[in-house]
């Protein structure tokens, strides 16, 4: 796939852009933002079992709070939050969506009730589903080639920051308010310690939305015909008029299918393969995956090396096929795994190769859709990736194990199952979309058409 080509009077210069001073603070930013996002989305595991001791809740009712209240809510906001940052100043969405989501998190602890707390969990959704969509956008209009996916690079190294630091800060939180018997808040008074953690950890993000509002919008990098249908039908035109973005979405299913049974199910199944305890090897998971995240961002950019500006997708889908293949006999030899320690190099090794394919996941939508239409495009991205990956994956595992309910080893079968065949699928669909080729210009677009083919 090649940029998207504007008419000959708006033709601009494929060269990156050398990021200026309000560019790193903006990636910084955002990135620090995306780290919040993932800190408040993971703690809300951490503090599980607290939870349903003090709402006397059933296991259907936490996994309404995991999967309902937060990731189809997640999805379903993200297309018209996108809708929004097409049209609007997206400095302000993305400021809005941070304090919405940080005053949903703090007062996820102030809930009395499973329908109070529910509402909360949705909030937090809500608030995070506009963020990326906004920051992608804001990018992209700021830098171009290379420097475009060195930005990218560093604001998708949020997910490990924070849900390393959901696990390490989470639970020193956690046992500090313990050890005080909870705490006492201004005009609430006396909470429990789980209670304490999302007041603290949620608060700061009204903080953070003030340093962002205070940003300056960067011009929108028009297409050329400023006159284009820019409706949610013609971006869904776009994409399912590119084989290689149809085929893109469809391997990222796969990927977040995998991605999300390994943080729903790994832990659980190091438990139940006696290999510690969930206090014990909470924050050694934690650490693992904070370093070996941001590792692999750093690392993945040796990824960009000798890729011309002009046609860095086919290439670059073709090297992250690479990556995801070689996940798959690593996959099929966690089921001989009997020590700890490999379990940890296990884990280490799958957490180093998810977060190479998601520093380049949004790469083909900031490439190869139009400015006007990239919100929705990245909205409709996370439709599909929360909606069938991240929910199908780590369902397709607990059924399994409970088919293989007399088997002492179920659910490490069942997870290396899903797994491998996540893996697989994501590979042959990226191969497939590395074979072609989508050249959008600004005079298809004002006639509904998207040129496709192989390179």
């Amino acid at each position: 796939m090649k940029n998207v080509e504007p008419d000959r009077d708006t033709t601009q210069s494929t060269r990156s852009r050398i990021p200026g001073w309000r560019t790193v603070i903006l990636t910084g930013l955002l990135a620090l933002s995306f780290a919040f996002s993932y800190m408040d989305r993971q703690i809300f595991p951490l503090l599980i079992e607290p939870i349903r001791h003090s709402y006397g809740l059933s296991d259907t009712q936490i996994g309404a709070l995991q999967g309902l209240a937060f990731s189809a809510f997640y999805a379903c906001a993200g297309i018209p939050l996108g809708w929004l940052v097409d049209r609007y100043r997206r400095v302000s969405i993305a400021a809005a969506c941070v304090a919405a989501w940080g005053l949903a998190t703090a007062s996820c602890g102030l809930c009395g009730s499973f329908g109070q707390f529910f509402v909360a969990r949705a909030g937090t959704a809500i608030g995070e589903a506009g963020c990326s969509p906004a920051s992608y956008s804001l990018l992209s209009d700021m830098l171009t080639g290379r420097a475009l996916l060195r930005a990218t690079s560093v604001y998708n190294t949020g997910p490990y920051v924070g849900g390393g630091m959901a696990l390490i800060l989470g639970s020193s939180t956690l046992h500090y308010f313990n050890g005080t018997g909870g705490a006492t808040l201004p005009l609430v008074g006396r909470v429990d310690a789980w209670q304490a953690v999302f007041v603290v950890l949620g608060l700061p993000g009204l903080l953070l939305a003030a340093f962002i509002l205070m940003l300056r919008e960067p011009k929108r990098r028009e297409s050329g015909n400023q006159h284009m249908d820019i409706s949610t039908l013609a971006t869904i035109k776009v994409l399912f008029g590119s084989s290689q973005l149809m085929t893109y979405y469809a391997g990222w299913i796969f990927i977040s299918s995998g991605l999300f049974v390994l943080l729903t199910w790994f832990p659980s199944v190091m438990i139940r393969e006696g290999f510690g305890t969930a206090s014990a090897i909470g924050r050694p998971l934690g650490v693992l995956f904070l370093a070996v995240g941001l590792s692999g961002c750093v690392l993945s950019q040796f990824l960009l090396r000798k890729l011309d500006n002009t046609d860095l997708v086919s290439p670059l889908l073709r090297r992250l096929t690479i990556v995801i293949a070689l996940q798959i006999p690593l996959v099929v030899a966690f089921t001989f795994i009997d020590t700890v320690t490999v379990a940890y190099w296990f884990y280490g090794c799958a957490v180093a190769t998810f977060s190479v394919l998601t520093t380049f996941m949004v790469t083909p939508i900031q490439l190869g859709v139009p400015n006007r239409m990239r919100g929705r495009a990245t909205g409709l991205f996370l439709l599909s990736n929360y909606m069938i990956g991240a929910s199908i994956g780590p369902a397709a595992v607990g059924k399994l194990s409970d088919l293989m309910k007399s088997n002492p080893h179920g659910l490490t079968n069942a997870f290396v199952i899903v797994l491998c065949v996540s893996s697989v699928g994501a590979a042959l669909l990226m191969y497939l979309s590395s074979t072609k080729r989508t050249v959008v210009t600004a005079a298809a677009l004002s006639r509904g058409q998207v040129l496709s083919g192989n390179p």
